[in-house]
């Protein structure tokens, strides 16, 4: 945090955890998936299919999202955490899996507005040259839900409370959030769009034919990629704790892929703001798909060099990604386009998820993870047609007083 600026930091410091709680929540639903299945009497195929259905309701944070572009970033950011922090903490009493399942699609959709906004806020307030390196902050702390899970592998079994403690635990941060979240204020960027009445009152956003395309594009890039990572991660954890019986060693794993976690968000993150984002958007599909053949190989010396690569991969991924929806859209669509895209990604995990499972009594899951891994190299394509966005202005006034207004952070009128 000491290359930021004090702005930056004031803006980085109220969004630190948000990354925390969506690497929480995916380590939850692939690495603890045995546990949770087990905790609610179902087979890890069943509890495959529950999976896709609650990362399915991030689809509803798109409507909501398009509030974030008429109403205004912080007025969301308050609403969609408190809405998690409840729905968490219900889930943590659930009975059954219907409420579990129910509970935890209302806490995905605000999960993934907070996911989402945190990024649209970050890439508005932060310097052109430093967008990437703040949200891949916001990945380095994420990595920390990973480690967070696998510690509590090994106690949650032998608690009363059992499955239910993940969900207490995450309710500590979610009140240090609020409280730090209590003085943000609204982005430069959108106060310049207001001011100069540009937003749109319509719930169906007017998009022009050319970011019509660019979008498509991108969200054929996205869904390609959670198509074949979510099920990685899902089937890559029951294949250590449940085939290769690594309880243990399989925890050590995950903390140690923390670090290359660290690096896949440096990658993705300060990298991408000096060399582009379409370089790092293709090395960061490229290492999932080689670390996902290797994972699915079935040779347990490989398993780890491949998970490595997968978790290096996927966090250069999601920074890289972020910071690039970001500055591709203007501002006015950006919060709607920016989580239609990502929204698309997660609908394609559950696809994926959805596909494995149900003809997993018929093909392996390994073999088509293999065939998913070599079918994921070729989504690099789409990024010939995608134009290059490292460093776009933002906040984009037209008139140069609103913009100055806009940077010394006083209303603009």
């Amino acid at each position: 945090m000491i290359d930021f600026t004090r702005h930056e930091r004031r803006v980085l410091v109220p969004l630190a955890l948000t990354g925390f709680f969506e690497t929480y929540d995916v380590a939850l639903l692939t690495l603890a998936a045995p546990v949770l299945a087990g905790g609610l009497g179902l087979t890890i195929g069943a509890f495959g299919i529950a999976v896709a259905l609650i990362r399915l309701a991030s689809l509803a944070s798109v409507p909501v999202l398009r509030l974030a572009d008429r109403w205004g970033r912080r007025t969301l950011l308050i609403v969609s955490l408190a809405v998690f922090t409840l729905a968490t903490g219900m889930t943590a009493l659930a009975i059954g899996v219907v409420a579990f399942v129910a509970l935890q699609m209302v806490a995905r959709v605000f999960l993934a507005t907070e996911s989402s906004l945190a990024s649209v806020v970050i890439a508005e307030e932060l310097r052109p040259h430093r967008r990437g390196a703040g949200i891949s902050v916001l990945g380095v702390i994420s990595g920390v839900g990973f480690g967070l899970v696998a510690a509590l592998l090994l106690v949650v079994p032998h608690t009363p409370l059992g499955w239910r403690l993940f969900y207490v635990v995450a309710l500590v941060p979610l009140i240090l959030v609020a409280y730090l979240r209590r003085n943000l204020r609204e982005t430069r960027a959108f106060a310049v769009a207001r001011a100069e009445h540009r937003l749109q009152t319509t719930f169906w956003p007017r998009v022009s034919r050319a970011q019509r395309g660019t979008c498509a594009l991108a969200i054929a890039l996205v869904s390609a990629f959670g198509l074949v990572q979510t099920a990685c991660f899902f089937y890559a954890s029951e294949l250590a704790q449940t085939t290769y019986g690594w309880e243990g060693l399989f925890t050590v794993v995950v903390i140690v892929a923390g670090a290359f976690g660290i690096l896949g968000f440096v990658l993705g993150g300060r990298v991408s703001d000096r060399v582009g984002r379409r370089p790092m958007v293709a090395l960061a599909i490229l290492l999932t798909a080689a670390g996902t053949i290797l994972v699915f190989t079935r040779v347990e010396a490989l398993f780890i060099p491949g998970f490595f690569l997968v978790t290096t991969g996927s966090a250069c991924f999601l920074a890289v990604t972020l910071a690039y929806l970001a500055e591709l859209f203007p501002t006015e669509v950006r919060a709607t386009l920016a989580s239609l895209v990502v929204s698309c990604q997660v609908a394609a995990g559950s696809l994926g998820l959805v596909v494995v499972g149900a003809l997993g009594g018929v093909v392996e899951p390994s073999t088509l993870m293999l065939i998913g891994g070599g079918a994921l190299v070729l989504s690099t394509l789409l990024l010939r047609w995608l134009p290059e966005a490292a460093g776009r202005d933002l906040v984009a006034a037209s008139d140069p007083s609103l913009r100055a207004i806009a940077l010394q952070g006083l209303p603009a009128t």
